[in-house]
Formats: structure tokens, C-alpha cells, sequence
């Protein structure tokens, strides 16, 4: 890695941006662009840098992992101590905060820098060029994948065409003014991109996207916009090279938070630095002046609170956090995956299966649940529908249930809660009362964005002019 920053500081290349037109200017006066692939993987390697020490907004860190803690409902908001002032208290708060707008600037700089790439290494066909435009593509694709979740409305079946996607820059045009695409546009970039990676089988963990994490990409996409028959096969395909691992390797694995360790396919903070632990210890011990919500530990029904290995890595008697913040990718995710979509389609008895099969390797002497005796959903659950809008079936109530508790403390919790039927919700703090409206889910365009390009339509909801 010393020999990759060394080539790095010689790439004289833009990185602080601020609008629309910044971003697309990758070949400003005065500046030059890499010429070697040896150039073009520095450039990649920078980025992948700000992965590993938690600096990158493309997979989740701590700067963003706050949203979920605070703006969700795994934790009591209400009943935070004084030294928890700092977290934040609710998505209607969250929503509106600058941190949006340098999410936005942060992921267009990373699809700058992926497409000057793209668009300029000549070299072919040799493993380094290959492995850096798999990266290249990856990283784009990721990036617009962050996009969409934060600022495009939750997929609604049959309307991709109408609904509001983001810019979409592939190519430098100092001319272009681009405007929001539609929804399927932007989904079809994602795709292309994960699968133009996919392509070049990358197999270095040193470009930390391989074939296998872009392909968990891939089938994360295809979950986000219920296309489950896609998101099937790479699911099974993941989980057949990286199977599921029993109760004492899965609490060994989620006990090491720096390692890429157990069947963990990509994370952030690999890299401890002093900065980096700073910022991740800071998070964890705010974190212990804010109890873990009583929603959250009913999910845990019939003496699972002593059987189930994840209550006992979640929390203490007093309801503080115990469990270490995971930020990436591991194959319980591929699991619960598989079993939603089958559910969707239908194929119950299969969807079961996969339910029991995650189950059994997470708690003691577990004796597997039928259709008939599925467990009661507390009347507490904030989710009410699925993400088609229809009444949630005893068995994928009982799937989602699973998730929550399967990747708590993973920033998944404000996903699930926006993807099924975006609930309103209040809650009340240092004797104020916050409310998530339906739209908060949705992030506004940065406000200065739409100012220089008026062609940019606001998120509903975000009718003031305000900077945000």
C-alpha cells in the first residue's frame, strides 16, 4: 500500500467539490490526467483507502451509521442521558442536516473519480488494468446505489418509468447541465455497472470489490427494487462459496469488529487508525447512554432471550448496547435475502426453509417453526405492510422480525422502515416531540444543486429554499 500512496500524491487530480457543475469537471485547467494503469490504481486505491480507515460514504460508517441509531426505533430517543446529547434524536431532524448534502458531494466525487478511470485508461487485458476497472466500475455503481437509496422515493412496482431517479454522469461534458433521470434509468446504470465488474472476475482482495462483494451488490439491488426471481440465484450462488456459520463462530465473528474475518464479504474500518478508532469508539460509547428500545428486544418472543446467541450479543440486563457496529456485507444478509423474495414469489414451504435454516444457526436446540405456529408479531412493530403496500403475511412478518434482529447494529433499520410502507412515528426528547413523516425517509436535493440547475426537480416535501 506505502507504493500505491506514493503514486497517489504524484496524481494531480480535483477532489474538493461542491455542485453538479464541479463534479463533472474532472479535467480542470492546469490539471493532468493519470496516463498509466499503475496511475489509474492509485487513483482506485484512494479511494479504497477512505473505505478501509471509515471515511467513505460508500460502505456504511460511522458518520452515517448515527442516522440509523438515532432516526429509527432500535433505540429509546427518549430516555437518552445527558452524555448521549450528541447522537441524533429523529429522522425529521437527521433529514434536513447538512450531513446530506456532503453525502452527495462525497458519492459524486467518488463517480468522478471512477470515470476518469472508465473513460481514460487505455491499457487492456493485463490483471492490474483489469482489476482497477473492475473496482472502477464497482465503486461507481455502489456510489449511484447509495444515491438512490437516500435520495430517489422507495421503488414502487410498475412505476420506475415515472418515478425521480438522480443525475446520471458517465462521461466529462463541461457543458452538461444533467437533470434527475427516471428511477429505471438510474437502476439500469446500477446494473450495468455491477455487471461490467462482475465481468472482469476480480479476485484480489486488494481492490476489496471482488467478483463475490459486487455480486452481494448486485443482489442487494435487485432486493431493493423487488426483483426477486434476479435476486435468487446469487443469493444461493453466495451462500454456497461462504455458508452461514453456527452460534460460537457467528459470536466470534461479530466480536471483531477491525477483522474480515467468518463469511464477511466486505467492511469498512479494516484499517485501525488512531483517527479511525477515535471515531468508531466515540460512536459506541455514545451509544451507551442511549438504552436499546423495548420494540427492539420484543422482537426476541418465548425464551429467546436466553437461547438466542444475538440478544445476548446485543445487550446487557440494563438494556446497554453490547454488540459491536458492523459496517459492510456479511451472508446472513444473502439469507434473509433468499427468504423474503421466495416468499414473495410464492414459494412458501421454501421461504420457511431458508427462515428455520438462519434460525437454527443462531439459536440453542432450536426446533424448527411451521406455517402453522409462526410466532405472533408484537402489536408494538412499527412495519405494517410490505414493500408492495399489502398486509404482511404471518411468515414475512416473521421474516422482517428476523432481520431486524439479525442486523442490528448493521444500518439496516431506516432502510426496512422506508422500503415497507415508510410509518410516521413520533418520538419525544428533552421535552420536545419529534415527528418522522412519510417523505422524511426521502433525503432533499441539496438545495444549492437545484439553484444552479433549476432543471433538477426537489423531493416532495422540501418546498422551502433552503440550503441544506
Amino acid at each position: 500500500m506505502k507504493k500505491i500512496r506514493t503514486i497517489l500524491t504524484g496524481v494531480c487530480i480535483i477532489c474538493c467539490l461542491a455542485s453538479c457543475t464541479d463534479y463533472l469537471d474532472v479535467q480542470p485547467y492546469g490539471r493532468t490526467i493519470p496516463k498509466t494503469a499503475e496511475e489509474f490504481s492509485a487513483l482506485v486505491h484512494g479511494l479504497l483507502d477512505d473505505l478501509d480507515e471509515g471515511s467513505s460514504h460508500l460502505v456504511l460508517g460511522t458518520d452515517r451509521y448515527e442516522y440509523d441509531s438515532g432516526c429509527g426505533d432500535n433505540f429509546e430517543v427518549c430516555l437518552t442521558e445527558k452524555s448521549g446529547s450528541m447522537l441524533a434524536v429523529s429522522q425529521s431532524v437527521s433529514v434536513v442536516s447538512v450531513s446530506s448534502s456532503s453525502m452527495w458531494d462525497r458519492l459524486y466525487e467518488v463517480i468522478r473519480d471512477c470515470n476518469i478511470v472508465i473513460d481514460n485508461m487505455t491499457e487492456k487485458g493485463t490483471e492490474l488494468a483489469d482489476n482497477t476497472m473492475a473496482a472502477a466500475y464497482a465503486m461507481r455503481g455502489v456510489a449511484y446505489y447509495e444515491l438512490m437509496r437516500y435520495f430517489c422515493e422507495a421503488p414502487r412496482n410498475g412505476e420506475f418509468d415515472s418515478q425521480p431517479g438522480v443525475p446520471l454522469v458517465t462521461v466529462f461534458d463541461m457543458e452538461a447541465r444533467p437533470v434527475r433521470s427516471s428511477l429505471q434509468a438510474t437502476v439500469d446504470l446500477i446494473e450495468s455497472d455491477f455487471k461490467r465488474s462482475i465481468a472482469f472476475h476480480c479476485q484480489d482482495d486488494l481492490y476489496r470489490f471482488t467478483e463475490d462483494v459486487v455480486k452481494g451488490y448486485l443482489a442487494r439491488l435487485y432486493f431493493w427494487t423487488e426483483q426477486w426471481k434476479l435476486a435468487l440465484p446469487l443469493c444461493d450462488e453466495l451462500l454456497e462459496r461462504h455458508p452461514l456459520l453456527g452460534i460460537d463462530d457467528y459470536k466470534k465473528m461479530m466480536s471483531e469488529p477491525y477483522k474480515l474475518n467468518g463469511n464477511k464479504l466486505i467492511m469498512t474500518y479494516r484499517v485501525n487508525t488512531s483517527n479511525s478508532s477515535f471515531v468508531y469508539t466515540s460512536i459506541m460509547n455514545s451509544l451507551q447512554f442511549r438504552p436499546v428500545s423495548k420494540r427492539f428486544l420484543n422482537s426476541f418472543t418465548e425464551g429467546e432471550d436466553t437461547t438466542d446467541v444475538r440478544y445476548t450479543l446485543a445487550v446487557n440486563r440494563k438494556r446497554r448496547l453490547q454488540k459491536p457496529m458492523f459496517c459492510g456485507m456479511r451472508m446472513a444478509e444473502m439469507q434473509l435475502i433468499k427468504a423474503e423474495a421466495l416468499c414473495h414469489l410464492g414459494r412458501y414451504d421454501e421461504a420457511l426453509d431458508a427462515f428455520n435454516d438462519l434460525r437454527s444457526h443462531r439459536i440453542k436446540d432450536y426446533k424448527p417453526l411451521t406455517l402453522q405456529n409462526l410466532h405472533t408479531v408484537p402489536a408494538t412493530e412499527y412495519i405494517k405492510v410490505d414493500c408492495t403496500g399489502a398486509p404482511l403475511t404471518p411468515l414475512l412478518a416473521n421474516i422482517l422480525i428476523e432481520r431486524r434482529k439479525e442486523l442490528f447494529m448493521e444500518g439496516d433499520r431506516l432502510w426496512e422502515l422506508k422500503r415497507n410502507g415508510t410509518p410516521e412515528f413520533w418520538t419525544a426528547y428533552n421535552g420536545r416531540k419529534y415527528t418522522t413523516l412519510g417523505y422524511m425517509y426521502t433525503y432533499p436535493i441539496p438545495e444549492r444543486e437545484i439553484r444552479i440547475n433549476p432543471g433538477i426537480v426537489q423531493n416532495p416535501g422540501y418546498v422551502e429554499l433552503r440550503d441544506y
